[in-house]
């Protein structure tokens, strides 16, 4: 079980469960039982499917830069891992075409990014982040739509994608960026962070503005943290951190609104991750092996 966990990288699956919810939220919360079904089971599948053929399309690389992960190592066999993303594809498909149709413009649309970005884009610079922010834009977008009101969640989905893209950004130097190039992009993860924290409306006083200060206060001392994996073996880590923090975005949109329960769902996302382990974890880990997701 557990090479499937480190293949598919469960571990961070909440995150994306995370935006599902900011979306459903900000385009009503007007969802019955069989719409979440499908749409945490599509977020899910699409997840894992990302992360398992970005694993398989890169296994030449791994053997040589990651010989801990599942394929490389040969804890899971490639002929097993093509079967398990057959069919995680097939369920994508069924679970899209059970969708309202005006939604599934969005679904297309995460579905092509994901396919884009792991099959090629993933090589092209600023194209390749473009494609991963717009997979977490169109979740969120997604979402919305299916609540009904996705006129009000542009705001968030373009927070979100562009979080996302720089966190890419700044992923990509982690192999071969120098010090002074992982530090510019860094700060240019941070400069997102600080402009997405700012409210650009009049909060009323009460628990909605409690919950975006703690949401906007909490991702500043997140990306803090994040700034200390800088150096080394530690970017890797770095780039977990600030994935970590996807859901501190959500609760930030979220407590915008009126709905209360989001915020909490979205709280509860982010302790899922149980970010209290995660300095602890890598402050004397010297082996990346024993950090995949």
């Amino acid at each position: 079980m557990a090479p499937w966990l480190k293949f598919f990288r469960l571990r961070l699956s909440p995150t994306a469960i995370s935006n599902v919810v900011a979306g459903a939220a900000i385009g009503g919360w007007n969802l019955v039982a069989d719409d979440w079904c499908i749409l945490i089971c599509w977020t899910m599948a699409l997840y894992m499917f990302g992360m398992g053929l970005n694993d398989l399309a890169d296994r030449s690389i791994d053997e040589k830069l990651a010989p801990h992960r599942p394929l490389p190592s040969g804890d899971l066999s490639v002929a097993a891992a093509r079967w398990a993303l057959g069919l995680l594809a097939i369920a994508i498909t069924g679970l899209t075409m059970a969708m309202p149709e005006p939604t599934r413009f969005h679904a297309f649309t995460a579905i092509a990014c994901v396919l884009l970005y792991d099959l090629g884009l993933k090589k092209v610079p600023i194209l390749g982040p473009l494609a991963m922010g717009g997979v977490r834009f169109s979740i969120v977008m997604l979402a919305a739509s299916y609540s009904g009101l996705i006129e009000h969640a542009w705001s968030h989905a373009i927070h979100i994608g562009a979080f996302t893209a720089a966190i890419t950004y700044f992923s990509e130097a982690e192999q071969s960026g120098t010090q002074r190039t992982l530090n510019r992009r860094l700060f240019l993860v941070g400069f997102v962070a600080l402009l997405i924290s700012i409210p650009f409306h009049q909060l009323e006083l009460g628990l909605n503005l409690f919950m975006r200060t703690l949401g906007a206060l909490l991702l500043l001392w997140w990306l803090r943290g994040a700034f200390a994996f800088r150096q080394g073996v530690a970017v890797h880590h770095c780039t977990i951190t600030l994935v970590m923090g996807l859901p501190l975005v959500d609760l930030i949109a979220v407590s915008s609104y009126p709905w209360n329960i989001p915020s909490f769902i979205v709280m509860l996302a982010w302790l899922s991750l149980r970010p209290w382990t995660h300095f602890k974890m890598h402050s004397t880990k010297t082996n990346p092996s024993e950090d995949s997701p």
